[in-house]
């Protein structure tokens, strides 16, 4: 009898190590000798537009380097998924005999996985969907964090640090970096990472968790900058004042998928205020997404977990698994060790985790705690700093 096949698509944006759980599926498939793993080219609109590859027929020498490329060889999509297109998917889950769907992607995504399923029961097609995670945002729930965080922590640890070098040996008097989180700021707080001695950047941490106040930022900049005369800054690109409005957002025609103004800008915005009310010069930096698209930055450890995960989804698929994600589980220990296990898509679909409150300080701070939890994830220890 002939085995079945699967089905993988990825949501939302790519990371660093988005091909890892990639790999990690191919290689589970072609132990388990499945007749096919198709992947629609640019995510689940490839389906509709009969764009779709086989990814077992592929050279396993191709996939065996698959993991070091960052973005997503097959390509992903933001948008929305209507049911005709759903149940259009599961016709041709059917016409191909595929039995096991997979879906990489954040919280949006986890709800289109879930849906698919729903969708499948409807038809009365006997599918197993299991979601992978992927997020640099680190805001999917019932996980430890999530593939990709890790790399882009990573990134924003090391552009903090060489960005804070060089001001030190020439100071401007504010620089304002600003990465990427809407409503979470786990990867704001990892630039805490970058701070080795009391006066290395960042000298401020702001994250949307966080109601912003003006007042209380140019106040805590004049007092750095009286003291020391330089200040390297970190800020969320979803930073609200108290009443949950954006300090800035993107105008005219940059929305979401949803419709909602893009965040982002936060930086420049402040740069500017803090130039027209202090008096003093500022710049801002945005690496945008390069904070998840730099291989340089990839963390060995995000990548090997990303791997894992996607050899997890497919064995959990064949034991009989459905309507779930896998999940990490940070284990006991004063050694970093962590377990794969399966939480249901429904405790994840459209529900984001923010910074926790144990990691939140006073305005402007975050606790120190967070080192123990975000150092693991960014891999090899960054080479010492000297300065004279």
């Amino acid at each position: 009898m002939a085995q079945p096949s699967a089905f993988v698509a990825h949501g939302g944006g790519p990371t660093s190590v988005l091909n890892s759980s990639l790999q990690g599926l191919v290689e589970q498939c072609h132990a388990a000798r499945l007749a096919h793993l198709w992947a629609p080219r640019g995510g689940l609109p490839g389906v509709l537009r009969h764009d779709v590859l086989d990814l077992l027929s592929l050279p396993r020498r191709q996939m065996r380097a698959l993991g070091r490329q960052v973005g997503s060889v097959i390509g992903s999509f933001r948008g929305a998924i209507t049911p005709e297109d759903r149940e259009a998917t599961i016709e041709f889950f059917r016409r191909h005999d595929i039995r096991y769907c997979f879906y990489t992607g954040g919280n949006g995504s986890m709800q289109t996985a879930l849906e698919l399923s729903a969708t499948a029961r409807q038809l009365n097609y006997p599918l197993a969907t299991i979601g992978i995670p992927k997020t640099v945002d680190n805001d999917l729930c019932e996980t430890d964090h999530s593939p990709g965080f890790g790399s882009a922590a990573r990134f924003v640890v090391t552009a903090v640090r060489e960005i804070g070098l060089d001001q030190r040996a020439l100071p401007t008097p504010v620089s304002i970096v600003e990465v990427m989180g809407r409503n979470a700021g786990w990867l704001a707080a990892a630039s805490l990472l970058a701070r080795q001695r009391r006066d290395d950047p960042p000298h401020f941490i702001y994250i949307p968790e966080s109601a912003f106040n003006p007042s209380e930022f140019l106040t805590r900049l004049d007092g750095l900058l009286r003291r020391q005369g330089w200040v390297v800054g970190v800020v969320a690109e979803g930073l609200k004042d108290a009443r949950g409005r954006p300090i800035a957002a993107s105008g005219g025609s940059s929305r979401d998928a949803r419709g909602r103004p893009l965040p982002g800008n936060v930086a420049a915005a402040l740069a500017r205020l803090v130039s027209r009310e202090l008096k003093v010069r500022a710049r801002s930096e945005k690496p945008g997404i390069l904070c998840r698209a730099f291989s340089l930055c990839q963390s060995s450890v995000d990548a090997e977990e990303a791997r894992a995960i996607g050899g997890f989804a497919l064995r959990a698929a064949l034991q009989g698994e459905t309507d779930a994600m896998v999940a990490i589980e940070r284990l006991p220990s004063k050694r970093y060790r962590i377990r794969l296990k399966l939480v249901p898509l429904s405790e994840v679909a459209n529900r984001e985790r923010h910074l926790p409150n144990r990691f939140l300080s006073e305005p402007g701070q975050i606790q120190a705690s967070y080192r123990s939890y975000a150092t693991p994830l960014i891999g090899q220890p960054l080479p010492p700093a000297l300065c004279l």
